[in-house]
């Protein structure tokens, strides 16, 4: 088959759940077929909303079921999760929604402070019946005092500038949780700097998606009091 052909073949496939499901088991990860039914629907959704409302410039159904959803979950898979977590600038409900599904005895918030994201979380929440799971429609700042255990965030902003916003929410002890791309050593060094007396590094995971090129690293602190 010639590069051409492949192309349009790839254009007109039309996936299903099958699909979903093989991408995500490949990727080492088990879900129930409820569980693959709701990420399947989480990913119609999100599909039929992107072009009007922006949320992700990744659209090849491989990419968005590698890029999108098995890096959402993975962290799930290298660490135990506390609950509640608060997924913040979680946009299109990233890593939030998926960590939710695969994970469903998380307690989740989601905190966006887009309207049109956050209607559109909303939607997805009802659509797919999640339970546990809410939304925080406003910004998250200093004055935020909602008690959570953890925090996860995926590459939203300089980690300086996200421990300074959750220093209202987060607990004695809490754990927070940057999924970065391999190379921010950088801002590593100006948090220690930073919040050295407040928050210590406890470890620092390096990963790759399976059977892709993509590096990603996750680092969690916690934060000491």
């Amino acid at each position: 088959m010639n590069r051409k052909t492949s192309r349009q073949s790839q254009k007109g496939a039309r996936y299903g759940p099958e699909d979903l499901g093989a991408l995500v088991q490949r990727s080492g990860i088990r879900l129930s077929d409820e569980q693959l039914s709701r990420l399947w629907s989480y990913h119609t959704l999100l599909r039929a909303h992107n072009a009007r409302l922006n949320m992700t410039r990744i659209h090849s159904f491989e990419s968005m079921a590698l890029k999108l959803y098995v890096d959402s979950i993975l962290p799930g898979t290298l660490m135990t999760l506390p609950s509640p977590l608060m997924d913040l600038g979680s946009g299109a409900g990233m890593p939030g929604i998926p960590l939710k599904i695969a994970f469903p005895h998380l307690d989740m918030m989601l905190a966006e402070s887009r309207k049109s994201r956050t209607d559109f979380l909303k939607l997805a929440i009802e659509d797919m019946k999640l339970e546990g799971i809410a939304v925080v429609d406003r910004g998250v700042t200093e004055r935020f005092e909602t008690p959570v255990n953890g925090v996860i965030t995926r590459a939203v902003e300089h980690i300086v500038r996200t421990l300074e916003r959750i220093s209202g929410c987060l607990v004695k002890n809490g754990l927070v949780i940057f999924m970065k791309g391999p190379h921010c050593d950088g801002e590593i060094q100006q948090t220690a700097k930073r919040f050295g007396a407040e928050y210590r590094l406890v470890e620092d995971i390096a990963y790759r998606i399976p059977q892709t090129p993509h590096e990603y690293r996750v680092r969690k602190r916690y934060r000491m009091f």
